[in-house]
């Protein structure tokens, strides 16, 4: 029997947009100690991107979601209308699977989505960077933290929806009573009543206002950063 001679199978070609020169450092080497991955070219910036990354020999992209210059989730789907094959991982500090709603099931199978905070080495990320390579992947925390929230948020009635959404917004008590023609100790009853469905208990340390945010930001919006204080009119 003849040895074989088949060539090992190519692998794809990645280009990085990362705004972090030590997480943009990590995933380069993540990319070369891969077999199945190799390095195209990388940048900071999306005018990096596009000037300096040489886009027809990529098949695969990892993006930051938040660059110097603009937003990840931008230049990824400039990228995809110009190369249809490209694979993307969207590279995330923050949970958004919202951002995903708006591609279609055909859309959707080119995109990945990873939290920075899942990975766990080199050698870990080497693996999730090569399977989101290959087939659409979900980090299932962002998953999960959205799902949670959203039931939550779903327990509420509308009127009680409508409150929190002006509680986010940064309104006093007195200013959601004059917007919704309530009289100040309705709604003083209905954010009591918000906490209570929300599982928020009163004894405790946390500011029951600010948890409540909290988690209508993750259902509505995961990555907005909020700094609300309480404003009791």
């Amino acid at each position: 029997m003849q040895p074989s001679t088949a060539s090992p199978p190519p692998s794809v070609g990645v280009a990085v947009v990362e705004d972090s020169a030590m997480l943009r450092e990590l995933i380069e080497e993540a990319i070369e100690g891969h077999p199945g991955l190799h390095l195209t070219g990388s940048a900071r910036t999306m005018r990096e991107a596009v000037s300096q990354i040489p886009w027809r020999s990529t098949q695969f992209a990892t993006i930051d979601l938040q660059l110097p210059d603009g937003v990840g989730m931008e230049l990824a789907q400039r990228v995809r209308a110009s190369y249809p094959a490209m694979r993307i991982a969207i590279l995330s500090d923050h949970r958004r699977p919202s951002l995903l709603d708006t591609l279609g099931t055909d859309e959707l199978r080119f995109w990945s989505y990873i939290l920075k905070s899942s990975i766990d080495g080199r050698r870990q990320l080497g693996e999730l960077l090569a399977l989101a390579a290959t087939t659409a992947y979900i980090d299932p925390r962002v998953i999960s933290a959205a799902g949670e929230a959203e039931l939550l948020i779903a327990s509420l009635t509308d009127q009680q929806r409508e409150i929190l959404s002006l509680v986010v917004r940064g309104l006093s008590n007195s200013a959601i009573a004059r917007q919704m023609s309530l009289a100040d100790k309705s709604v003083e009853y209905h954010l009591r009543q918000i906490y209570v469905r929300l599982g928020l208990p009163k004894d405790t340390d946390a500011n029951q206002r600010v948890s409540a945010t909290v988690l209508y930001l993750q259902r509505f919006s995961p990555d907005a950063e909020s700094s609300s204080s309480e404003t009791t009119g």
